[in-house]
C-alpha cells in the first residue's frame, strides 16, 4: 500500500503536492482548500486486481474536474464515492447537487465535469473502476453518475458493508494487501447494487456477465489455445469465477466452446465458398489442434463424419 502525506511538508508547498498527487491518482484535477495555510491531506493507494482502491483524508476542499482536465485525461474510468465518516456534495455537469453521507455512496465520470466539494474531517474511500472491466455487465454505466445510492436494498447493504471492512484494511498504519480474487468479489456486489437501483434482478447481472463470456469465446474460436484463465484475465476475476457463471448457465465452459466450434465447422463445411479447403484446413480454422478428437465429436454431434456432412449438403 503506498501512502502520501501533506503534513511534513511546508505549508506554501502542501496545496501544490496535493493537487498532484490527486491528479496523478484520479484524474486531471483542481483541488482548492479553503484554508490554504491550514489544509492538510492523508491518501492511502492499494490495487486490488483491476481495480484500484484510495482512502482519502483531507481538510475542507472544493475540487473541480473540468472539460479541459477531460481533454487531457489518458482513461476516463469510473470512480465510486464512499464517505467513511463527515459528508461531501457532488454535482455533474452543473446538474443538481448531491449530498453523499456515511454508509451512502454514488459514481462520478471522469468524461464528464464534476465539483465536489467538503468540509474537514472528511474521509472517503474511492473504488477506481476501468470502464471496459464493467461495460460489460452494466449497460451504460455512465448514466450511473451522479446518483445517490442509500443502502436500502439487501444488495446495497452488502456492498456498503464490505466497503466499510475495506476501509478498516486500509486505515493509516496498515499493511493492506489483497488478492486479485476480491476484485471480482467487490465487483460483484458493485455491479448487483447497481442493479437493484436500475430495478433490475440481481441474477440479470450475472446472465450479462455469462453473454460477455460466451460473446468473448465466439471472438476467439480459432485459438486453439483458449482458456478460462483468459477471459479471468480479460474481464479482471478469477478462472473460477468464469467457470461458475457460465456453469449456471448450464453449460460449461469446455461444452460451450465445443459446441460452438462444430457448429462453425459445419457451416463451413455446408458453404460452397469453402468447397475449396480441406477438411484439415477447416478443423484448423475452428480452433481444433486434434484432428481424432475433431473427427469423433463431429460425428457425435451431427451423426455423420465431416465428410459425409459435407457430400450430403453438396
Amino acid at each position: 500500500m503506498e501512502t502520501y502525506s501533506t503534513r511534513d511538508l511546508p505549508a506554501s508547498r502542501k496545496v501544490s503536492y496535493w493537487n498532484q498527487i490527486s491528479s496523478e491518482t484520479f484524474a486531471a484535477m483542481e483541488v482548492k482548500p479553503r484554508d490554504d495555510l491550514g489544509f492538510d491531506g492523508l491518501l492511502s493507494r492499494a490495487s486490488v486486481g483491476p481495480l484500484t482502491l484510495m482512502d482519502v483524508h483531507s481538510a475542507a476542499a472544493r475540487i473541480r474536474h473540468t472539460r479541459s482536465h477531460i481533454a487531457r485525461a489518458r482513461d476516463a474510468s469510473l470512480l465510486l464515492l464512499a464517505p467513511l465518516q463527515r459528508t461531501l456534495q457532488l454535482c455533474i455537469d452543473r446538474g443538481p447537487v448531491v449530498t453523499v453521507g456515511a454508509g451512502e455512496f454514488c459514481f462520478i465520470d471522469h468524461a464528464r465535469p464534476y465539483e465536489i466539494v467538503h468540509g474537514d474531517a472528511v474521509r472517503t474511500l474511492c473504488v477506481d473502476i476501468p470502464r471496459q472491466l464493467i461495460a460489460p455487465f452494466l449497460p451504460r454505466p455512465e448514466h450511473l453518475a451522479g446518483r445517490l445510492m442509500r443502502p436500502d436494498t439487501a444488495n446495497a447493504r452488502l456492498l456498503s458493508a464490505a466497503l466499510r471492512c475495506l476501509g478498516e484494511e486500509m486505515r493509516p498504519g496498515a499493511s493492506a494487501q489483497f488478492s486479485p480474487e476480491v476484485a471480482h468479489g467487490l465487483l460483484s456486489l458493485i455491479v448487483a447494487a447497481c442493479g437493484s437501483l436500475d430495478g433490475t434482478r440481481a441474477g440479470r447481472g450475472r446472465a450479462g456477465r455469462a453473454q460477455a463470456f460466451r460473446e468473448h469465446i465466439d471472438a476467439y474460436l480459432g485459438d486453439p489455445r483458449l482458456r478460462p484463465a483468459d477471459l479471468a484475465a480479460r474481464f479482471g476475476v478469477s478462472e473460477r469465477y468464469v467457470r461458475a457463471v457460465l456453469g449456471s448457465g448450464g453449460e460449461s465452459f469446455c461444452a460451450y466452446l465445443l459446441r460452438r466450434r462444430l457448429e462453425r465447422c459445419a457451416r463451413l463445411l455446408a458453404d460452397p465458398a469453402w468447397n475449396a479447403r480441406t477438411i484439415t484446413d477447416i478443423a484448423f480454422h475452428a480452433g481444433f489442434g486434434n484432428l481424432t478428437h475433431f473427427g469423433r465429436a463431429f460425428k457425435a454431434r451431427y451423426a455423420a463424419t465431416p465428410r459425409e456432412y459435407r457430400r450430403a449438403r453438396r
